[in-house]
């Protein structure tokens, strides 16, 4: 064995003796074994195997050690400068930076020929054990026979009061220290991983940034994985790195496709595209559920996004009782028209009283395009009305009026009660046009379409528990989407405690408003494409006995939504 590379065996085994401690480095010195041999592919960090890029190699007696790979456990970084066509590295003792257009090596400036300290192989760079240990502070055991080298690091502590080192400074500023653990010694596959910040800065300053590498929510394959945290003060300061090992054990706990489903909050998207997934929903079965479309309220729709050409009669329907009325259109024509909703009273002899009991609007605007959600936000959120309109016999009042200039959309949803048979007709007209409503007859022009007549709201009742929710379900209603505008979907779900509720964009763009049992749940600003994912609406807290969603989609939304029921596992 040559003495001139060895440290002493008996050093490193008390050093590997020592009970590792999943605190961060500068609370208790982090401790890093790792171990190569000559041409493996494969290594030892802490005493779990992992693969290798570049082999370690033996030339004329010395080892050679590929040199991002073991920065990298280290919690460093070899950089490559684009500028200056370099590579560098900045260890605990000096910054090292190799030239390989000139094949130099530099350490805080001073030159040196690169063949006396390095090598390329396959594309990596090999740097000699021996040259780089005392800049990386480590110490290290070669034994050329059977060709393996044992590299133990022990991170110093670090002072928590490290001042500046200019001599001219008066108000010297301490760094800040990065500290962290994990709450177990060790994780299966898919399990969660808990990182517990306890980084601190002896200034009190605060800690406004923090730069994590490698901290992933859960490991998918056995192995041993280095995470590093750094922190910075507010005056700029970053901390020393605080390097830990996380270790994955070969036991399953959850699958990637899993994972997400599990761990993600309400108001997160999931987005899987594996085969495997994609076939299991598309597979799925519906959800037994009890669906109630109620005839209680009609739908009246005057049109969905409907350029208007030309002034007159847009479209008309009689109502008797309950109903909601749809608008949404833009002015295509070069100059300002009014847009009204009328109602007319036929009967000859008795007044009619129509209550307007909500409303959600979006006043024009040549922004409508991107901003119809407000009318589904308002007429959600926004307090029942308490208006009142008499019709006389014979006479025409107004419901709802806006003037849109060239360009200018609007887009309102608004529920009305008449007392008896009224006739509602949408009607356009030139904005000089100021006379007294006439009865719905006299607007019949061109750019005259019908109206769509069906149920307002959609209710569904279903038990999700885990014997009715034994496999992955969905439910799409099947209404099409183009034809449900301004419809309001009660999902009353009974035992939900063991499932995950989402919903998709199915095919095309969905926007809208949820709320789940009363409270609002914002979907991603811009809304769903059905390229996005899925989003997901709800996760069990505890023992809940119910849960009730509503759902209304804005104005412009061109795809229908599937709910989709994913069980879980009490296990999990």
């Amino acid at each position: 064995m040559n003495k001139k590379h060895l440290l002493s065996l008996t050093l490193i085994l008390a050093l590997l003796a020592a009970r590792e401690h999943p605190a961060s480095a500068q609370v208790s010195g982090t401790k890093l074994h790792l171990q190569l041999q000559d041409e493996q592919l494969s290594a030892a960090v802490n005493g779990s195997a992992v693969s290798l890029e570049t082999a370690a190699r033996i030339v004329d007696g010395s080892f050679y050690i590929p040199v991002r790979w073991a920065a990298q456990q280290l919690g460093l970084e070899l950089k490559w400068n684009e500028e200056r066509r370099t590579a560098g590295l900045t260890t605990p003792s000096a910054y090292l930076e190799w030239d390989l257009a000139r094949q130099t090596v530099r350490v805080n400036g001073a030159s040196m020929p690169l063949k006396e300290t390095a090598f390329i192989s396959d594309g990596a760079l090999l740097v000699k054990l021996s040259w780089i240990a005392p800049y990386l502070q480590v110490q290290y055991a070669f034994q050329p026979d059977p060709g393996r080298v044992d590299i133990v690091y022990v991170q110093p502590t670090d002072t928590a009061y490290r001042e500046s080192g200019y001599s001219e400074d008066t108000l010297p500023n301490s760094r800040p220290i990065a500290v962290f653990t994990t709450d177990k010694p060790s994780y299966r596959l898919g399990e969660p991983v808990s990182y517990i910040d306890l980084s601190y800065d002896p200034d009190a300053e605060g800690l406004p940034e923090y730069r994590w590498t490698g901290n992933q929510p859960a490991f998918f394959e056995p192995g041993i994985y280095s995470v590093t945290l750094q922190v910075r003060d507010g005056n700029g300061n970053w901390s020393e790195p605080a390097v830990q090992s996380v270790k994955v054990i070969d036991e399953p706990y959850l699958s990637a496709s899993e994972f997400p489903w599990y761990t993600r909050p309400a108001g997160s998207v999931i987005k899987d595209e594996a085969e495997q997934w994609n076939r299991a929903l598309s597979g799925a079965p519906q959800l037994p559920a009890m669906v109630t479309k109620s005839t209680e309220r009609k739908r009246i729709i005057s049109g969905e996004s409907q350029i208007i050409r030309n002034p007159g009669l847009i479209g008309k329907q009689s109502v008797n009782g309950k109903a909601r009325l749809f608008m949404h259109h833009s002015n295509g024509m070069e100059e300002k028209v009014q847009f009204a909703a009328v109602i007319h009273n036929p009967d000859p002899s008795q007044t009619r009283t129509v209550h307007i009991t909500r409303e959600g609007l979006l006043q024009p605007t040549l922004l409508h395009r991107a901003n119809t959600k407000e009318a589904a936000v308002n007429y959600m959120t926004q307090p029942a009305l308490k208006e009142s309109i008499e019709v006389k016999p014979g006479e025409t009042a107004v419901l709802k009026q806006v003037a849109l200039e060239p360009g200018q959309g609007f887009a309102a949803i608004q529920d009305i009660e008449a007392d008896g048979l009224a006739e509602i007709s949408f009607v356009v007209m030139k904005a000089d046009k100021t006379e007294t409503m006439q009865p719905y007859d006299s607007y019949f022009g061109a750019g005259a379409v019908g109206t769509v007549n069906d149920a307002a709201d959609i209710r569904l009742d279903a038990d999700i528990d885990g014997k009715s929710l034994p496999v992955l379900s969905k439910w799409t209603p099947d209404t099409p989407q183009t034809s449900d505008r301004g419809t309001v979907y009660s999902l009353y779900l009974y035992q939900p405690h063991q499932a995950v509720i989402a919903f998709r964009a199915k095919d095309g763009y969905v926007d809208g408003i949820l709320k789940v049992n009363g409270r609002v749940l914002a979907l991603p600003q811009g809304g769903l494409t059905d390229q996005d994912g899925i989003f997901v609406v709800y996760r069990p807290e505890g023992r809940e006995s119910e849960v009730h969603i509503e759902w209304l989609a804005a104005p412009g939304s061109t795809s229908p939504v599937e709910w989709i029921f994913y069980p879980l596992k009490d296990n999990k």
